[in-house]
């Protein structure tokens, strides 16, 4: 017979599977509804990610659940803490096809903001709100990325102060794409990230893009830009300008190709302007701060 714990786990799966089956929904939050979610647990990422960094995972309602939002799509959290309802805007770093569960990627110090506060007074088996927003939107498919139904083969980030997990989210969803991919020696394109940030200390979750790059070479890269950089520093200094943008990201503009930016809405607002003086079409790139469903 079995034993005890095994008689555990099997009727733990049992019941998950069973309250799976009478869920409604196959989706949860993409209806733009504000939904309970009840948090699983935190990991600590300073080596991962950079430090001061954490993820926390979030439970959605069902084990075989999936969050419904597609890549490039963020989410806003929302929790009471000591008389005020604070909200904060997460783009998940799990995958939308990944089940039961929902990632965020967050710092952990006073640059993540007030939200940071609720957070990590959550513990887990704790609940907050969860709703679906706005984003880029991308859709897998088995040969390339779509959005808006062009082809995209080749994906810029631009990305400004506290704004890169937009682009390790993409960046992730990406290459694991590439590898699941049949023939991953034919992929044509990849990804390119400029990252402007005020010191080398601001550059958290830098270190998500290192061991992509250290994977994938040929299909991931990246250029760092500070306006007061450390000693010895060998990359970008002061501002990214129109030179900057050429350069280090996918150019000249062209049908296959998507440009992401995210960052203060001052940098978005100087950004655009940059990418129309070098001819970007306004529907191959995408600024979060111009999204009337990045907010509510």
């Amino acid at each position: 017979g079995n034993s005890l714990a095994e008689c555990v786990v099997f009727g733990r799966i049992a019941g998950e599977r069973a309250a799976t089956i009478k869920q409604k929904d196959t989706m949860l939050l993409d209806k733009g509804d504000w939904i309970p979610v009840q948090l699983r647990e935190v990991r600590s990422t300073d080596v991962k990610y950079g430090h001061n960094t954490a993820v926390y995972r979030f439970n959605l309602h069902g084990s075989m659940q999936q969050t419904g939002l597609e890549l490039g799509r963020f989410v806003a959290i929302r929790g009471s803490l000591d008389g005020d309802t604070l909200t904060g805007y997460y783009s998940p770093v799990s995958r939308p096809d990944d089940e039961g569960i929902v990632d965020i990627l967050c710092r952990t110090d006073e640059k993540g903001g007030p939200i940071v506060q609720l957070l990590t007074s959550l513990q887990p088996g704790s609940s907050c709100l969860m709703k679906g927003m706005g984003g880029v939107k991308l859709v897998r498919q088995p040969e390339a990325w779509l959005h808006d139904g062009r082809t995209i083969n080749r994906i810029s980030l631009l990305c400004g102060g506290t704004g890169l997990a937009p682009a390790v989210q993409i960046a992730r969803a990406y290459i694991h794409w590439v590898n699941q991919s049949t023939c991953p020696g034919d992929i044509s394109g990849g990804i390119r990230l400029v990252y402007a940030a005020e010191t080398a200390g601001d550059l958290a979750f830098i270190a998500a893009f290192d061991k992509l790059k250290e994977l994938h070479p040929k299909l991931v890269d990246y250029y760092l830009v500070l306006n007061d950089p450390p000693a010895g520093w060998t990359m970008g200094v002061g501002f990214v300008d129109p030179d900057t943008i050429r350069q280090k990201l996918w150019f000249p503009p062209a049908d296959d190709h998507m440009l992401v930016m995210c960052g203060p809405p001052i940098f978005e607002k100087i950004m655009s302007g940059n990418l129309d003086k070098l001819g970007y079409p306004r529907e191959q790139y995408y600024s979060f701060s111009a999204d009337p469903e990045a907010t509510g």
